[in-house]
């Protein structure tokens, strides 16, 4: 049943709560106000957290914060939080959210090509949708600085859109769409340049990647794959997007990779 009532600000993004979206396709109605909550979207939000493990005596960073949803739960968890986003608007709101929970932790706003923070500071770096924001240049030296912030054996853990996977539900959506008549060429891949909302620029595949982690320096990349699960159980699809070789890597929804700072190299770099 939809949720109504709840303000989006108030942990809208920690319940999984989202606006529906029928009532403005009837009638151009408008939205009624109601929210329906994506029990899917928790779930692989929740993929990224048991990467990183939060637990007491844990120090993360969340790159790319925005308004301090993931921050929330890591320090829910225990483990102390530390977040970076160029919204100075949303750092705010995370800091609130922080300490009207008592969670140890702070929001600061910044580049995080240029992390304000030392050398070897962080066991673990969150970067949950944050890799699809910028192109492989700037994914490298993001890379680099997450690199330097982080101790040696730290990991850094990467959710982020598997772009393989866009482009065969966009290829299925337009032959869907021709067979019913609809122009092919209207069915695109949300939020990609040339779209309303261009944001999405440096979507990447497990290789594209795994590029721009090694040449950061990290030198171990693990991929990690959860099941397909937006339309249901389904146990053959289940299969299909974890287990089998290439095939996951285009069923996959969201890519999951775990890198690791080297600890050989990192107390005698030459």
């Amino acid at each position: 049943m939809p949720v109504r009532d709840v303000d989006l600000d108030d942990y809208g993004a920690e319940r999984g709560l989202f606006r529906t979206e029928e009532a403005d396709r009837r009638n151009n109605a408008t939205w009624d106000g109601s929210l329906r909550r994506n029990l899917d979207f928790l779930r692989l939000k929740d993929c990224a957290l048991h990467l990183v493990s939060p637990r007491p005596g844990l120090t993360v960073l969340d790159l790319g914060c925005a308004n301090g949803a993931q921050m929330v739960m890591l320090g829910l968890q225990g483990a102390e939080v530390h977040g970076l986003d160029m919204d100075s608007g949303a750092v705010d709101d995370a800091n609130r959210k922080l300490e009207k929970l008592g969670i140890d932790g702070r929001a600061r706003t910044g580049d995080a090509s240029q992390l304000p923070f030392d050398d070897d500071t962080f066991d673990v770096v969150l970067s949950s949708d944050f890799h699809e924001h910028f192109d492989d240049a700037m994914a490298v030296a993001i890379n680099a600085e997450t690199y330097r912030v982080l101790k040696p054996g730290g990991r850094v853990v990467v959710k982020t859109p598997n772009l393989r996977y866009l482009r065969a539900s966009l290829a299925y959506k337009r032959v869907r769409g021709a067979m019913r008549r609809f122009d092919p060429r209207s069915f695109v891949i949300p939020h990609t340049p040339g779209t309303d909302d261009p944001q999405h620029l440096g979507l990447r595949t497990r290789w594209d990647l795994a590029r721009t982690l090694d040449a950061a320096g990290f030198a171990s990349l693990k991929f990690f794959y959860e099941p397909l699960r937006r339309f249901g159980f389904k146990p053959a699809m289940d299969v299909l997007s974890t287990e089998i070789p290439v095939v996951r890597d285009v069923l996959s929804e969201d890519l999951f990779c775990v890198a690791y700072k080297p600890i050989h190299t990192a107390w005698f770099p030459e």
